[in-house]
């Protein structure tokens, strides 16, 4: 990445390296593991950086991520900060007083979360659960 310009830790994808390459593995599925290729996941953080635009959020906004360690967790992480806007990560296995106490003291506006950790995320927070279906997925 000599040479290259970096606007913030959301573009650490290197976008120099050839995109069918795998950059991540993904072991966190009871299944087979995933590989995720350079251009794969490039596309992944631009399209939540979209995702998160297009929901009204500014740049600067805070956003939460309840998740076990997994594909979308980094993805989500990078994404939010190529939109500029500032993740929280939260760690689930706090008691849920605490859960809701970070995620209201950090101002965030809009959450992400895999199936198991969406009970913990506070009533009225925009959410996306990585585990739903693209129907369900976002909710108010």
């Amino acid at each position: 990445m000599a040479g290259t310009f970096l606007n913030n830790l959301g573009d650490l994808t290197d976008r120099t390296q050839d995109p069918s390459k795998p950059a991540v593995i993904d072991a966190s599925k009871s299944t087979a593991s995933e590989v995720v290729t350079h251009g794969q996941l490039d596309a992944l953080c631009d399209g939540i950086a979209r995702t998160l635009a297009n929901c009204g959020l500014a740049r600067g906004a805070r956003v939460a991520v309840l998740s076990a360690n997994r594909l979308e967790y980094l993805a989500v992480y990078l994404g939010i900060m190529r939109a500029g806007m500032v993740a929280v990560p939260v760690n689930f296995r706090a008691p849920q007083a605490i859960i809701e106490h970070i995620i209201g003291d950090s101002g965030a506006e809009f959450a992400f979360c895999d199936g198991e950790r969406r009970s913990q995320v506070p009533t009225g927070l925009r959410v996306i659960n990585f585990d739903s279906t693209a129907s369900d997925g976002f909710a108010a």
